[in-house]
């Protein structure tokens, strides 16, 4: 019978921790409001999936406990030293799940969400040592059960209560007619994704990038903090849209439908000890795709201001005058048919490095179809603006960057340098000399850690990989009318969106992140044209103004 009961009282244990993640994943829902009735769901859902899953777990603990600790071994009734040991268990759990998650929301969720979550993980802790504290004592209080049950229960409904009191957020915006102002030149807004200044500057310096190195010296440039924690998808829509991702909605790749919770998909899934996304109980969950940014982005505002634009390898809800997606492999042409001064060069390192040969062919595939798309189109038909992203560093540098700077790879990252040189090039010359510049990073690459590259010593060969999994800053490089050149020494992703619209005459929204990088601008631009605010630029509902996505 002493199994039972310890199968009891881990069941009941791991029905509060359901109870108590319940509140913290809506937290992370700060859009998601609820009847009571779906409250009362929600809580049924998640202590029954505490219940079993949980409960499971602390049941094992209990039975290993009971060898070693015989006062845990509940022989009849309820077992108040059991019950504290478990659920301080538990509490460590939801204190670790509240604060990790808080850290890992920096960038991505409302500071009054990430408020209350340090609350609830506040309130655990102390609940935790509280149980310490009387677990060491081993004094057992008048009417254990109904006062620990009671306990619990308090903790836990202050823990819904800190979610009842955090406001609810809504992402949509009226949709209002802002007002005309026409771009004053034209745009050229390149993304070269996986870049940064630790890997530029060499590369000027040793004569791979000749153009970039020339607008570099009469522009104004510096590093880019980027969204923290890493997620592309995040990034990139607070790159066009200049608004934090709380606001413009895209938290990451893959976002998730609960039709019997809210009916808006939901992006962020709480982050602990289980397998993701098991977070939402019993599989009640269907994938969604991935959401558009709820503001309106760099395009879609030039479009609005009546002006053409060509897109290039963004994501799937970027649409233009003419717009080209990132081809899938089969749809990109041979790697036969690109440069052969390029492919002579690869040769010798594509050969040294046989099992990373057919990866990086592919990516220069890729960017090679990219930029002569690119042209053909620009050529074919004649626009305001064209923005392009390319992500051949972020596909080479990660396979490429060895420990000795000797190494193959160095040969095969020159010579990305350089075919992402040549098309900036090739794209300034169609779009002419009177065009804004712009060249952005979104993230950078960064090295492993102290502690990865000694778990790497005994591997050969060693090969230091560097990843985006840390949020290393980008880079931005402003070059054209109305730009003051120098170095930018604080800039934020958010920020290249205000700045744009800005040296292009247009007003800038007051619900973005960013801000006008003013050392940017040239004294002649910033005294004849004042700074204009909207409240929102609201995201475009219809396709594109003029002309139809090319086939």
């Amino acid at each position: 019978m002493r199994h039972l009961r310890r199968l009891g009282h881990s069941l009941a244990a791991g029905a509060f921790a359901g109870a108590a993640l319940a509140p913290l994943q809506l937290l992370l829902w700060p859009e998601v409001s609820l009847s009571p009735l779906k409250v009362c769901l929600a809580l049924l859902a998640w202590m029954s999936w505490g219940a079993l899953w949980v409960g499971g777990v602390l049941f094992l603990f209990a039975e290993l406990a009971g060898i070693f600790a015989p006062y845990l071994a509940a022989p009849k009734g309820f077992s108040v030293g059991l019950w504290r040991w478990l659920m301080i268990i538990v509490s460590l759990v939801v204190a670790g799940t509240a604060w990790w998650n808080r850290e890992e929301t920096r960038d991505l969720l409302l500071p009054d969400n990430r408020q209350a979550l340090a609350v609830s993980g506040s309130i655990a802790t102390i609940y935790m040592i509280t149980l310490l504290v009387l677990a060491i004592h081993r004094r057992p209080p008048r009417h254990a059960l109904a006062v620990s049950l009671g306990f619990t229960s308090f903790v836990v409904a202050s823990l819904w209560v800190v979610w009842i009191a955090t406001p609810v957020s809504t992402r949509t915006t009226t949709a209002t007619e802002p007002p005309r102002f026409a771009p004053a030149h034209r745009l050229l807004f390149v993304s070269w994704e996986g870049t940064d200044l630790p890997w530029l500057l060499p590369a000027m310096e040793r004569g791979h990038m000749p153009f970039l190195h020339a607008l570099w010296e009469n522009g104004a440039w510096g590093q880019l903090r980027t969204v923290r924690p890493y997620t592309r998808s995040a990034t990139l829509a607070t790159l066009v849209t200049g608004c934090a991702p709380a606001v413009h909605g895209v938290l990451g790749r893959r976002s998730y439908r609960v039709p019997w919770l809210a009916a808006a998909p939901v992006t962020l899934l709480l982050a602990g000890p289980w397998p993701g996304p098991h977070q939402i109980p019993w599989r009640a969950w269907e994938r969604a795709p991935g959401l558009a940014p709820q503001r309106g982005t760099l395009w879609q505002i030039l479009l609005g201001a009546g002006r053409k634009v060509g897109l290039i390898g963004w994501p799937r809800y970027a649409q233009g005058t003419w717009t080209v997606p990132t081809p899938l492999t089969a749809e990109v042409p041979p790697y036969s048919t690109i440069d052969g001064d390029l492919r002579a060069a690869l040769g010798s390192a594509l050969r040294a490095q046989p099992e990373l040969a057919e990866d990086a062919r592919n990516s220069f595939a890729l960017a090679a179809a990219l930029g002569a798309t690119a042209e053909r189109y620009a050529k074919a038909e004649s626009v305001d603006a064209v923005a392009i992203d390319y992500g051949l560093a972020a596909h080479l540098r990660p396979l490429w960057t060895a420990e000795d700077p000797r190494g193959q790879g160095e040969e095969v990252l020159h010579q990305a340098a350089r075919i992402l040189d040549d098309q900036l090039r090739a794209l300034w010359v169609l779009m002419g000399e009177d065009t804004l510049v712009v060249v952005v990073s979104p993230y950078g690459l960064a090295p492993p850690s102290s502690w990865q590259r000694l778990a790497q010593l005994g591997s050969r060969p060693r090969r230091w990989r560097v990843s985006p999994t840390d949020s290393p800053d980008g880079f931005v490089l402003f070059s054209g009318p109305g730009v003051r050149s120098g170095r930018l020494r604080t800039a934020r992703l958010a920020d290249v969106t205000a700045t744009v619209l800005y040296l292009l005459e247009l007003p800038v929204a007051r619900d973005m992140a960013g801000r006008v990088l003013l050392e940017a601008v040239s004294e002649s631009r910033a005294s004849a044209v004042p700074l204009r605010m909207i409240p929102s630029y609201p995201p475009l509902t219809a396709g594109p103004r003029d002309g139809t996505t090319p086939r």
